[in-house]
């Protein structure tokens, strides 16, 4: 069975989980399939700013019992999640989640205007940098924020004036179309190489440029690929290697300045996640 919870509460301490509703409802809640963690996460926890974890839990190891019931509330399909039909029995568990019952640990992926997708598993890499869902696709984690801080021509508030991250698109994974209003500059880090391309400054992305980033220069492949602010970009791995970079946005990178295409126009995210 499936536990949806903050990742910070996941991270902290090594004492058994209780969720507020072991102590307002007298269980804690679980679900029996990714679907149904979706369906609960987009009825339930849209507004959540907070990032979150999906536990893989083994009943044999709980010590409390376990019954299988109706959900409630009613989880609904609103927001673009998917919905769960009526007979789907979800489990709820009678007591704490002791931490050994945990074998696995999965990862929401969040997509503007912040519905969650899918229910991701990270692969070694991204296990071993601690990279968490991207809603571009691939991986991602902070590295660094510059601490610095100004108001930008043409930003409605301050921002810090650069920051950095780590990037992960493994083998099949896609860095879709998506802009920022800052410039950013990729750097190649480990891997093989990826398709980075540009697709100009309009409403909607048109392919205008197309450069490899990777390892080998004697064969035009580049350490470093610069986006300008504002132009629509897209990467994706020409090889079954993972890419591994580096992606520096001038300035800082926010949620709120981050445009996605999408089929039917371009998506934004309302707030940060």
């Amino acid at each position: 069975m499936l536990h949806m919870t903050e990742l910070a509460r996941w991270r902290s301490g090594d004492e058994d989980l209780e969720a507020e509703s072991l102590h307002t409802d007298g269980f804690v809640h679980a679900s029996p399939n990714e679907q149904a963690v979706l369906a609960v996460a987009n009825s339930l926890y849209r507004l959540a700013t907070e990032p979150y974890c999906v536990l893989v839990v083994d009943t044999s190891r709980l010590a409390c019992e376990v019954r299988w019931e109706p959900p409630s509330p009613a989880l609904s399909a609103e927001w673009g999640g998917t919905g769960v039909d009526e007979p789907v029995l979800f489990p709820r568990i009678y007591g704490p989640i002791p931490r050994e019952a945990v074998v696995g640990v999965r990862y929401l992926r969040r997509e503007p205007p912040g519905v969650f997708t899918t229910v991701d598993q990270r692969g070694f890499t991204a296990e071993v940098l601690d990279l968490f869902p991207h809603p571009e696709g691939g991986w991602f984690r902070s590295l660094w924020r510059s601490g610095v801080w100004a108001r930008p021509e043409g930003f409605e508030g301050d921002r810090e004036t650069a920051s950095a991250i780590q990037f992960l698109l493994g083998p099949g994974d896609r860095c879709r179309w998506h802009r920022l209003r800052s410039a950013q500059m990729w750097s190649f880090d480990r891997g093989g190489p990826a398709a980075v391309s540009l697709g100009g400054s309009g409403p909607s992305p048109v392919e205008e440029e197309r450069h490899t980033l990777g390892p080998h220069v004697e064969a035009g492949q580049k350490l470093q690929v610069v986006v300008p602010a504002g132009t629509w970009q897209r990467a994706r791995p020409l090889t079954a290697e993972e890419t591994l970079s580096t992606c520096v946005a001038s300035p800082a990178f926010e949620f709120e300045d981050l445009e996605i295409a999408d089929a039917g126009g371009s998506l934004r995210f309302p707030r940060t996640l």
